[in-house]
């Protein structure tokens, strides 16, 4: 049993150290990737803890290597290099999208697996080797509980919150080291005393910078919502089951998007497609001031089932062909009865639709997946012209005037597909960027009414000129049964934005680029005050919310300036980032918009929300929207200038403390001077060979050096013993022969121990 013991205490003596510094680097590794993952232990921070164990020994080899150094900065510029091309990119964009994700705790850019796969050997290869250095190169339990500090202080930086767990692990495995740092300083002859200062300069110096860096670190104006990596990865994760309890069900009032983006993160659906776009699931139509949510007055929604008849006819090129039509109709007739008078006719009167004769359209479509996720609505665009269901038990399709999409089934199937046709929302951008939409609508509708009376009623040309008709009838009377009576505040502001314009178009665009000027916040965690979550509130105070405050806050304001509007509910996917043409819908890419009527363009989704926060919880769908090369330029640069000011403190620090201490030797009255260089000598021996001298007398130092080094001590300890014991003076001449010898002497002590090393690992 004895024998059992004293294995196992060898053991542990030997490799004890060893341990402790891969558990740091292990838990360090977790807490750094916690902020992108959410996770405490996955297949990223397993590959990481192994990683650590091969740094390690790799380390332990380069020791007993001349150009160790060399090694291990040739190897840090390589991952520094070559990691980011092959998994980022090699492109400039590429790599600023990798800093922002990287300072921002991926709120900047979606989490992707290329991202994760970068930031991993890096860290690990960064954190394994600082510790290392400062436990097994230069033991210093000061400067590793402020390495300790990086994980937190990314957590700051990305206003990220890391579990009390990680704290209390870094500190405690901090604290042993300290407790075996001591321990080295007593055994070399150190006072008790001398370690407990340690011990305070230690945990004062980790309180002083855990409390600079909540101070001075710069925040992200924008809560960070992290998104959950992609299903083929999730699946390593430990823990959770993975299946979704949302219901996509209908309901009366708004808040659906709040209760999504708050909630766990969930795949929904996964889709593919041949472009991106906002697909619907519900329109609100009357606004409570009591409750600030939007509401439908009634418990279902209705809409007509045979809605995919004539949800083609909404073509802008089939609209052209109309346009075309009614104008040679109404030329034909004049010349037949002999009144042809260019004033009179259609491009005459209307002069803007020949520019409508030019429109061409664009046809899209969607097939998706659902993910476990029973749903009431079909998530459909805006335009959306046909749906079909893979399931038996759908036996009709409906839609409502205002584009929801629904089925017979009270909830649909968890994991069916269908397959969504529509024409692209490209086509309005392009037809309100032309200048074609700044008309009245009574103008439009009078345009559309003249263009009908001369075409045939049985015709398509007819049908098509009869359902854009249609619309802006419908829009019309919408606006009347939709009114909302706004506060004064509310009205003043619309008043002031929309202030000498005269059409929509022009008024829905002021509108949106108040919001997305710079001066409002989209916050995730944004809390307004008890008895504050008013539009007011948001407007005129916060300016801080999330998409569903930002779509309150428009249609209210667009209704105010006289525009047909409503809020609608929905998700914007997000591509994927590994094949192209597949998109990811998850519970936290849910978001809310605006929809106006727009004469010549119909309905029209605007987006108030700030670019790079749109439905996906605080993560950008698209990053390139949200760039700012300069912010990432300056964060690169910073943390450049503190990692080059890491590598000038451990590895130049202790020359140039030296090169002071000699500058001060020579300065000082000669015999202080030969005391200091002595003293100075037993500390390099203690440090370079691990032993305590601080009992030895002068004729042991020099019996030491001589068997040591092969050089003599004797210019160091003769003036020595004069100048401390018999009192005599030093001249100018013995000092200069005592700096000599300490220099020679620090010289053969460091090559002395490289020989030491080499023997000791050719014997192992």
């Amino acid at each position: 049993m004895e024998d059992a013991a004293e294995k196992i205490f060898r053991i542990l003596k030997k490799h004890g150290e060893i341990f402790l510094l891969w558990l740091l680097c292990v838990v360090s590794i977790s807490a750094s990737l916690y902020i992108y993952t959410e996770n405490a232990i996955d297949i990223y921070i397993i590959a990481g803890a192994a990683a650590a164990a091969g740094l390690i020994k790799f380390f332990d080899f380069l020791r007993s290597k001349k150009l160790g150094g060399l090694i291990y900065f040739g190897t840090l510029i390589t991952l520094g290099m070559i990691v980011p091309s092959v998994f980022v990119g090699g492109a400039w964009e590429d790599r600023f999208a990798f800093i922002r994700w990287f300072f921002s705790g991926a709120q900047a850019e979606e989490t992707r697996v290329s991202f994760m796969l970068t930031l991993m050997p890096m860290m690990t290869f960064f954190l394994a080797s600082a510790y290392y250095y400062f436990t097994r190169i230069i033991y210093r339990s000061s400067m590793l509980a402020l390495v300790s500090l990086i994980p937190f202080a990314l957590a700051v930086k990305a206003a990220a919150v890391l579990p009390f767990a990680y704290a209390a692990a870094i500190a405690s495995v901090n604290l042993i080291f300290f407790i075996i740092d001591g321990r080295k300083r007593l055994l070399k002859g150190s006072s008790e005393k001398s370690a407990a200062g340690s011990a305070a300069t230690v945990y004062t110096d980790f309180a002083i910078a855990a409390v600079l860096l909540a101070l001075i670190a710069p925040k992200p104006e924008e809560t960070p919502y992290y998104e959950k990596f992609e299903a083929a990865v999730s699946m390593f994760s430990f823990g959770g089951s993975g299946e979704t309890e949302y219901q996509g069900e209908y309901t009366q009032a708004s808040g659906r998007v709040d209760e999504l983006l708050r909630g766990e993160s969930i795949l929904l659906y996964i889709v593919s497609s041949s472009e991106t776009t906002y697909m619907k699931t519900q329109v609100f139509n009357d606004y409570d001031s009591e409750t600030g949510l939007w509401t439908n007055p009634d418990d279902t929604v209705y809409g007509s089932k045979s809605w995919q008849e004539d949800a083609h006819l909404l073509s802008f090129e089939k609209l052209s062909s109309a346009v075309k039509l009614a104008d040679e109709m109404i030329r034909a007739e004049a010349e037949e009865y002999g009144y042809l008078d260019e004033e009179d006719m259609l491009f005459s009167e209307y002069p803007w639709a020949e520019q409508i004769a030019e429109v061409t359209d664009y046809q899209s479509y969607s097939i998706v997946y659902a993910q476990n996720f029973p749903a009431v609505y079909v998530p459909a665009p805006l335009r959306t012209t046909e749906v079909s269901i893979s399931d038996s038990r759908v036996s009709w399709i409906a839609r409502s005037d205002a584009g929801e999409v629904f089925t017979n089934m009270a909830l649909l199937a968890p994991n069916l597909n269908y397959t969504v046709r529509y024409y692209s929302e490209r086509t309005l951008s392009s037809l309100m960027e032309s200048g074609l939409c700044d008309i009245s609508a009574e103008e439009w509708g009078d345009f559309l009414w003249d263009a009908i009376w001369y075409i045939d009623g049985d015709s398509e040309e007819y049908s098509v000129l009869r359902e854009f008709r249609k619309e802006s009838v419908l829009a019309e009377q919408y606006k009347e049964d939709h009114t909302t009576e706004v506060s004064a505040e509310i009205q003043a502001l619309a008043d002031e934005l929309t202030a000498g314009l005269e059409y929509d178009y022009q008024k829905a665009k002021a509108i949106e680029n108040y919001f997305t000027g710079g001066s409002f916040r989209y916050d995730l965690g944004f809390e307004p005050p008890e008895g504050m979550d008013t539009p007011e509130y948001f407007l005129f105070e916060s300016r801080t919310g999330i998409c569903s405050d930002y779509a309150r806050a428009y249609v209210l304001l667009a209704r105010a300036a006289g525009l047909t509007a409503r809020y609608a509910e929905g998700f914007v996917p997000q591509p994927s980032p590994e094949t192209e043409g597949t998109y990811f819908i998850y519970s936290d890419n849910a978001h809310a918009y605006p929809e106006v009527y727009i004469p010549v363009a119909g309905w029209t989704r605007f987006e108030p929300t700030p670019a790079g926060y749109i439905g996906s919880g605080g993560n950008g769908a698209s990053g390139d929207e949200d760039s700012d090369y300069t912010a990432a330029i300056l964060t690169a640069a910073v943390f450049a200038v503190g990692f080059g000011i890491f590598i000038v403190l451990v590895l130049i620090s202790p020359k140039i403390a030296e090169g002071v201490f000699r500058l001060r030797a020579k300065r000082a009255d000669c015999g202080k001077g030969v005391i200091m260089l002595y003293n100075r000598y037993i500390k390099n021996a203690e440090r370079r060979f691990g032993e305590s001298f601080a009992a030895f007398t002068p004729e042991q130092m020099e019996r030491f050096a001589d068997e040591t080094t092969g050089q003599s001590l004797d210019p160091l300890t003769s003036p020595f013993t004069r100048a401390c014991y018999g009192g005599g003076e030093i001249d100018r001449d013995a000092f200069g022969k005592a700096f000599e010898c300490y220099k020679a002497q620090a010289k053969a002590m460091k090559k002395a121990r490289k020989n030491s090393k080499r023997q000791n690992t050719e014997k192992n």
